[in-house]
């Protein structure tokens, strides 16, 4: 996770959207064509609701999907995608880590604090968490 100081501030995607955004770029690190079906059943949700989110992040340029084709994410998706799991994983290491948080319970809280959290605090847990595994070492 890298702080963007300096940059023009992103129009933020709502906690839904960066749900499925995450999915999607979550399955299509193992194929660079994704199906409504994979997302629908990775996330637990119907295929309308996949549909309905689809649409929404295609409109905001994050994902590619020809009518009645497979989902490909666009680079600005990727990078998205890329920025909201690199939040979620350092939470939940914080959590584990530090707050010896299970891991079940880790990855649901930090799902939810993802969303919430700002950018400014994951650099600091991050940087935290950098400097206790150099002192541990």
């Amino acid at each position: 996770m890298q702080q963007n100081k300096g940059r023009h501030l992103e129009k933020k995607l709502s906690p839904s959207k960066e749900e499925y955004l995450k999915a999607i770029y979550k399955l299509s690190e193992r194929n660079q064509f994704v199906r409504s079906i994979d997302i629908a059943v990775y996330l637990g949700v119907s295929k309308p609701s996949v549909h309905n989110a689809v649409t929404a992040l295609q409109e905001e340029g994050l994902v590619v999907k020809p009518l009645g084709g497979e989902i490909q994410i666009t680079e600005e998706g990727r990078k998205q995608g890329k920025a909201v799991t690199a939040k979620f994983q350092i939470i939940r290491q914080f959590l584990i880590t530090c707050c010896n948080v299970n891991d079940m319970t880790a990855s649901a809280d930090a799902c939810k604090m993802e969303h919430i959290i700002s950018d400014d605090a994951v650099f600091a847990l991050e940087k935290y968490l950098s400097a206790k595994e150099d002192d541990d070492t």
